[in-house]
């Protein structure tokens, strides 16, 4: 892992360690195969969720991972962040009620 991608996931803990699990259960989807881990959402995310790693598999040689779940707040900075779109925040099928 190079300097800098280090460096992001140290900032990252750091932001994490100042805060406490979000009391809302957020869903988190990593599409691996889009990711080219550039480290923007892992940059930009307020809580520390989110965590870079060396990734054979992946051409470009890092990727992302979702490290702590339970931190996300649901702000989608990632999401709105991210290049490749290969980061999603509670975009799950639910219906209100009344059927729509």
């Amino acid at each position: 892992m190079e300097k800098e991608e280090a460096k992001a996931n140290q900032d990252a803990l750091e932001r994490r360690g100042k805060k406490k699990p979000s009391p809302k259960q957020n869903q988190l989807t990593l599409v691996p195969l889009y990711c080219k881990g550039c480290g923007l959402c892992v940059e930009v995310c307020p809580t520390g969720t989110l965590q870079l790693y060396d990734d054979p598999k992946n051409k470009f040689g890092t990727s992302v991972k979702i490290d702590a779940q339970e931190f996300c707040i649901g702000c989608k900075m990632c999401e709105l962040q991210c290049p490749d779109f290969a980061i999603f925040v509670n975009y799950e099928d639910k219906k209100k009620e009344g059927g729509q």
